[in-house]
């Protein structure tokens, strides 16, 4: 099935029975060039309860999901499991919401959000100050960018995008709580690189500053870069090799799965449209996948901060999952603190880290929304 079409493409679950009755966002020209959507159908969520009421029944591993599934448009609310197999989180670079999410020029973004789930507050709020890309990838794996403390505050602060063979975290990250984890990063020049080379950014590269990871040699692993037309929309690529594709093809994905372009096609160095054309190369093989037909798999595609200097403002964000009802959005303030226990939470860890718990050790603020149940927003 192609790439066009699955962006496209809603179909129902195998078992589901209603009519389709999901609700479509429509997107309205709004700021930065982009769009913004309408207040109809946004949820609303607190700490670690969600509003909707659970109806119907998922698909498992025992009642796969029908080919061309991307979200659930059955008009049924469906149960997701306690827990999930495979958490794949795409990290994208700089961008405000309006220029992303329903920006004519990532129609793939947008077919994807409409077909599933977005925020439409996540903010920027992780830090106080602000603070550059790096410290930001640190606060969605740890729940900080310190070992004690957050922000600029406390012992230990990265605070720069300095390349991780001169500064370490020794605290602990999702990465060492999960079952088992890799990373994937284009354009890396061997396994855990440490410093930056080319495209490949070592500041967006987590694992590689956590100095008590022993895995890292051996699970962040390079993949070859692609590359994307920076103007023409709904363009391949090209055909990904490497460990994702493999991985996928052959349904061997880690608890958690951590992909990031290179600077090329992350929207850091390269237009949206080449980043939106990354995504219409890749999603394809993780939809058409046997785990994620099997209802395993939920797909988080965050940006790490806005292009702009606006604290609280919000950033694009798209949440895939076969359990995510089409067209829903999420208004109530959420942020990386959020995702990460919303991460934590589905592959079954109980210990919240850092902001993502409410707490730091040794003191410090944690911004409004770190707690929010992300995951029972969105029904993954």
């Amino acid at each position: 099935m192609s790439a066009a079409l699955l962006a496209h493409c809603s179909s129902s679950p195998s078992q589901g029975g209603g009519a389709d009755a999901g609700t479509d966002v429509h997107f309205e020209p709004g700021a930065d060039g982009g769009h913004t959507a309408p207040d109809a159908g946004k949820g609303t969520i607190g700490s670690d309860a969600s509003s909707a009421k659970d109806t119907g029944t998922g698909g498992g591993t025992g009642t796969p999901f029908a080919v061309g599934t991307i979200c659930n448009s059955s008009g049924t609310k469906l149960t997701p499991p306690a827990t999930v197999k495979h958490v794949i989180v795409i990290m994208e670079e700089n961008e405000n919401f309006g220029s992303v999410n329903g920006n004519a020029m990532a129609p793939y973004i947008s077919s994807l959000a409409t077909d599933c789930g977005y925020a439409s507050n996540y903010a920027d709020n992780t830090f106080a100050e602000n603070l550059v890309s790096n410290p930001h990838y640190l606060a969605l794996t740890s729940g900080s960018n310190c070992n004690t403390g957050v922000d600029e505050s406390g012992t230990g602060c990265i605070t720069t995008d300095g390349d991780a063979s001169g500064q370490t975290l020794s605290t602990t990250s999702i990465f060492a709580q999960v079952s088992s984890w890799k990373a994937y990063e284009e354009s890396m020049t061997g396994n855990c690189a440490t410093s930056s080379s080319g495209s490949y950014a070592t500041k967006h590269n987590p694992p590689a500053y956590y100095s008590t990871l022993s895995t890292c040699s051996a699970d962040d692993v390079p993949i070859a870069a692609l590359t994307c037309d920076s103007s023409s929309t709904m363009t391949p690529c090209g055909t990904p090799t490497g460990a994702f594709a493999e991985d996928l093809a052959n349904d061997t994905l880690a608890a958690l799965s951590f992909v990031t372009p290179n600077l090329d096609n992350d929207m850091h160095n390269g237009t949206v449209t080449q980043g939106d054309n990354w995504l219409y190369t890749y999603m394809p093989l993780i939809l058409t996948s046997k785990s994620y037909l099997a209802g395993e798999v939920v797909v988080l595609v965050l940006w790490d901060e806005q292009a702009t200097v606006d604290f609280g403002g919000a950033v694009p964000n798209l949440f895939v999952s076969p359990y995510i009802t089409a067209g829903t959005v999420v208004s109530t303030q959420l942020n990386h603190f959020a995702t990460l226990r919303a991460m934590e939470k589905a592959l079954g860890i109980s210990t919240y880290l850092g902001c993502a718990s409410g707490t730091i050790l040794g003191g410090g603020t944690c911004a409004a929304g770190s707690t929010a149940d992300l995951r029972g927003a969105f029904n993954f």
